[in-house]
């Protein structure tokens, strides 16, 4: 077929008229279309509408298991729970800069005096360790005691400046130590330092258990684990100089 032919096809076929749908026709294929839609059951209709509400509640569910899974992962990488008790910084004992912490104690609590490792562990852990020379346990027989002798080692002995200056305040940390050492030893009944001093003398603080429990108006077990009680009652005690001060007038 010529290119001539082609184009008087292509001519013919434009000028033929154009397929048109009457008024009439558009309006009948309507009203089927609706009739069609209309016979739809009701439990169908139910069935689509609980799908839907079925999949966005799923959705929001799972987003909000995703949420608290975060956040509780945010706690944890702050160190952070709220069920969990902690001192704060203004809640501690410091001597030199050092801050005693009363979660520091705790991990002893139920030591007894005859265990000479764990006595060892928990001195270590109070103010003046750096001094403690030696010590001794009365085993034998109750009163079960503690003997902790502290002063300076050998290579200290220039540094008098130092030692001294440490000790300025003893009888709060002595006070300190045997309120942590009856609190973590069960059976402990009384404790002795023994504090040398430049004259070669001894200075002597006897704190017995009866004594400490009268301090705070408990027993000592109470304060183990328990913050607020330790921080309001205990440190308060301690920190205070007339307290202090009253408390070692009234030692026999």
């Amino acid at each position: 077929m010529t290119n001539n032919e082609n184009r008087l096809i292509d001519e013919k076929l434009t000028s033929l008229p154009k397929p048109t749908m009457s008024n009439q026709s558009k309006q009948a294929i309507h009203s089927i279309l609706l009739e069609e839609l209309s016979t739809v059951s009701p439990s169908k209709k139910r069935r689509e509408l609980n799908k839907y509400l079925f999949t966005n509640l799923a959705g929001i569910a799972v987003f909000a298991l995703l949420a608290f899974f975060i956040f509780n992962s945010i706690q944890e990488n702050n160190n952070f729970s709220p069920a969990k008790q902690s001192s704060s910084d203004g809640d501690v004992f410091s001597i030199n800069g050092i801050p005693y912490k009363l979660e520091n104690h705790i991990k002893y609590k139920g030591s007894y005096i005859g265990d000479n490792s764990s006595v060892i562990a928990i001195l270590d852990g109070l103010p003046g360790a750096a001094y403690r020379r030696t010590i001794e346990l009365q085993t034998k027989k109750q009163p079960y005691g503690l003997i902790v002798n502290y002063g300076r080692n050998d290579e200290e002995k220039l540094n008098t400046s130092e030692y001294d200056e440490y000790w300025t305040d003893k009888r709060s940390i002595l006070l300190y130590n045997a309120t942590v050492l009856f609190m973590v030893i069960d059976n402990l009944d009384s404790v002795d330092f023994h504090l040398g001093l430049d004259d070669n003398k001894v200075n002597h603080f006897q704190f017995t258990r009866a004594e400490i429990e009268t301090l705070y108006g408990r027993d000592m077990a109470h304060y183990v684990d328990n913050f607020e009680s330790w921080n309001q009652e205990v440190l308060t005690v301690i920190k205070s100089d007339t307290a202090v001060t009253e408390f070692y007038s009234t030692q026999q």
